[in-house]
């Protein structure tokens, strides 16, 4: 049938109507120029789409303003009051003042009746009575009209599914839910595919510094990206725990009990998207701190070996008549720094700093080391006991992976095992583990009081731990470590 789906075609063509009304208002420009306001209801709409990816509630009609002259250059105005009643004015075209949604009335040929599309395209959220100002965030329709200007898949894809999962759980949806989380898997697997792409392209494609910050955008941006994206997840899961409160209060009643079924399903197929989208940040904060430290270090050297001192500096500066200023330019760099030798007869008056000769050199041991060497054997089990729970949380961490950094791993203890971090002991053994490098897991380097023997034995197939330096200090409350790389080997452990 040829009008079949009129009226459902037709809502979508009237979902842009508040963008025309706005095309009706002219705007002069101080250079004398007009405009329309078309393009900036285009922009409010970003503006809060945006604010909603990023997990931003407080935005207004300041924070709109603010964003209107910074995006035109105060091209309209100078004054920030014509720019907040320009922000005002939009604002009620999106979301009317009468409280009521915009209505659009049209005749429906294919059932020959009078119809009226409704939408509602901003809410308004939480308010600040202190500065009375009214929050507002983007409601259904105004989404529907974003997507309906550009494909935003590719970047926001998972942003968007987490913003329309949430939408179908508010509406009881949870068929639809259900098929939102598969797509959900979908695009996790998609980011771990590209950020694979951007570690191969960092290590073969970085030739020079230009192509070094680009990458290292690409990495911050992903990286704010997965942050972002997990705050969502994080959000999620506390609705779908109040919503599944909520539904079990009522579960005596038959639909309710089908709706508890599925929002238990829910619940746990987004438990395992969640558990894959965290590699992903995992990976994302490895690949900005090994993978392009690596490629800055590749960098310079590369640079070192290509700098040839005889070619580049000598024969330019002997063989080319260069003026008196340019040619020492040229070999200052080479220059030792210089130094005034002067000595003031004064300086026989100033603090003296009196020193002992004969210094005893010894080396203090770690305290756990003392104390797994003592007879406390209380201690010592206690001692073997911390050191177990560590490695056990780590190989749970790593999972099938073998590298990590320490800064991820305090980052999944914080959310799995926070106790564990506000134990002197478990910053003692990374520090023990890093002067040592690297711990062997076989008969040759434990001994049989060794503080380490009953990790290999919880863990036979565990071969050694390999500690290395990494940039970066990492604070905790009372405690601060040097971050550092761990690698794991897993081949034959302690017999």
């Amino acid at each position: 049938m040829a009008l079949e789906n009129f009226s459902e075609r037709m809502s979508r063509i009237l979902l842009f109507a508040p963008l025309y009304r706005l095309r009706g208002r002219k705007l002069r420009r101080k250079d004398g120029t007009e405009t329309t306001a078309m393009e900036l209801g285009l922009m409010t709409l970003l503006f809060f789409f945006d604010r909603m990816l990023d997990g931003r509630k407080d935005t207004g009609i300041r924070e709109l303003a603010g964003f209107l002259q910074s995006e035109t250059n105060s091209r309209l105005s100078d004054s920030f009051a014509d720019y907040e009643k320009l922000a005002r004015d939009i604002v009620q075209v999106f979301r009317p003042t009468t409280g009521r949604r915009n209505a659009e009335p049209f005749l429906d040929w294919s059932s020959k009746q009078e119809r009226t599309a409704e939408f509602s395209y901003l809410k308004a959220d939480k308010a600040d009575v202190s500065s009375n100002a009214q929050y507002y965030v983007l409601d259904e329709q105004g989404l529907e009209l974003v997507f309906a200007t550009k494909e935003y898949f590719n970047e926001y894809q998972l942003s968007i599914n987490q913003l329309i999962l949430r939408k179908q759980l508010e509406k009881g949806q949870f068929t639809l839910a259900l098929r939102q989380v598969e797509e959900m898997r979908l695009d996790v697997e998609t980011l771990h595919s590209r950020i694979v792409r951007i570690r191969r392209e960092i290590h073969r494609s970085i030739v020079s510094e230009e192509t070094l910050k680009h990458y290292q955008k690409v990495v911050r941006d992903l990286n704010e990206r997965l942050k972002s994206e997990e705050n969502q997840f994080k959000e999620l899961k506390t609705f779908i725990v109040t919503t599944k409160r909520r539904i079990h209060d009522n579960i005596d009643q038959d639909p309710v009990r089908d709706a508890y079924d599925s929002i238990m399903t829910v619940e746990q197929r987004l438990d395992t998207v969640h558990g894959k989208h965290r590699r992903l940040l995992e990976l994302g904060i490895e690949l900005g701190t090994s993978a392009l430290a690596a490629a800055e270090e590749a960098l310079y050297f590369s640079g070192i070996d290509a700098f040839n001192f005889d070619s580049d500096v000598a024969n330019r500066f002997f063989a080319t008549p260069l003026p008196l200023d340019a040619a020492r330019q040229l070999i200052e760099p080479f220059l030792p720094v210089a130094h005034a030798a002067v000595w003031s007869p004064l300086d026989i008056f100033a603090p003296q700093r009196l020193e002992r000769f004969e210094r005893e050199g010894r080396e203090e041991a770690f305290p756990d080391e003392a104390l797994a060497e003592g007879d406390n054997a209380e201690a010592r089990t206690n001692l073997r006991r911390h050191y177990g729970r560590i490695v056990d949380d780590l190989l749970a961490f790593l999972g099938d992976g073998t590298t990590t950094t320490l800064e991820a791993f305090l980052s999944y203890e914080d959310e799995h095992c926070p106790d564990a971090l506000e134990e002197k002991q478990f910053y003692i053994f990374w520090m023990i583990l890093h002067r040592r490098q690297c711990l062997r897991f076989d008969e040759d380097h434990l001994s049989e009081d060794s503080p380490y023997r009953d990790i290999a034995h919880a863990h036979p197939e565990l071969a050694a731990l390999a500690i290395d330096f990494a940039p970066g200090v990492l604070e905790r409350p009372g405690f601060t470590i040097s971050n550092m790389t761990i690698e794991v080997t897993r081949t034959h452990g302690l017999s």
